[in-house]
């Protein structure tokens, strides 16, 4: 292993590095067996065994950029370097774009886009991301990137000018023209984008002041007293969270707010979750 270990760069080294330090392929094929590096691409390994997608996306991606020359990650491959979210991304296929000529080519678990100007920056790869996977996946990438200080908005726009010939430009242009670094995860995000789209108005993000206690909920409908919260289930580690915003929740009620609670699941019926919330607007103009 402290060989092999010698032989990576950027996590990965290829079989040529390997027959030039004395392990030939029948020596490379025992230590793949032993689980003490595996294959990413013809020719190009990774330490250890076989890890989880996004992390083997990363090390397939170093090879690939190592193997082919003029080319640098693009895509949702820059983004997955960055650990920015993805929703609908083929984590199986690497994006590259050429450094220096116009030319296109699909390769086994790989597409290589023609050059844009200069390296690929995160602005161009949300854009890029958005044109192949959907706007919403822009929206979810550009929230979290804003949110990281990664890029501004004028980035955004410049990029989706540089890509502005691309024939979906016009949905991702759209998506991106809302962006906000407030929300601070795919489904606040989602959750947001839904709302606008049906004209309401929303903070990210809002503040009740409660004495000397804040309380914040992901979205409040402006000009209403109506909060939603977006419940990914993840951030609940033990039953003294649930009862905490259980807690959290009874209260916000009490100071005379509506609560609509929204799950990944119910997304997927965007319907419901207006309807739900044009109950909850209905109930808070009676009680007021």
């Amino acid at each position: 292993m402290d060989l092999l270990s010698r032989l990576t760069r950027d996590g990965v080294f290829s079989a040529a590095y390997a027959v030039a330090a004395g392990i030939d392929a029948s020596e490379l094929r025992r230590l793949v067996a032993a689980g003490q590096c595996h294959r990413l691409i013809r020719g190009w390994y990774a330490l250890g065994p076989v890890g989880e997608s996004r992390m083997e996306h990363g090390l397939r991606v170093s090879a690939l950029t190592q193997h082919l020359p003029g080319v640098c990650p693009s895509h949702h491959s820059l983004l997955t370097m960055h650990g920015l979210p993805l929703l609908r991304a083929d984590l199986d296929v690497v994006h590259l774009t050429r450094l220096h000529d116009r030319a296109s080519r699909h390769r086994d678990g790989a597409i290589i886009h023609p050059h844009l100007e200069g390296v690929v920056t995160v602005a161009q790869a949300i854009v890029q991301t958005g044109l192949v996977n959907g706007p919403s996946d822009a929206l979810v990438a550009a929230d979290a990137a804003l949110h990281r200080c990664l890029v501004s908005p004028r980035q955004l726009a410049e990029a989706v000018g540089q890509l502005g010939g691309h024939p979906h430009i016009t949905g991702v242009r759209r998506a991106l023209a809302g962006v906000d670094s407030r929300s601070e995860s795919p489904g606040e995000t989602l959750l947001r984008e839904v709302l606008v789209s049906a004209g309401f108005a929303v903070t990210p993000q809002f503040v009740v002041h409660d004495d000397q206690v804040d309380w914040r909920a992901d979205l409040v409908i402006d000009g209403t007293t109506v909060l939603v919260e977006f419940d990914g289930l993840m951030k609940y580690t033990g039953s003294s969270d649930l009862v905490a915003e259980k807690l959290r929740e009874d209260r916000l009620r009490d100071l005379g707010y509506e609560v609509i609670r929204v799950t990944w699941s119910d997304l997927a019926h965007p319907e419901r979750i207006l309807e739900r919330i044009r109950r909850a607007i209905a109930r808070a103009r009676r009680a007021a």
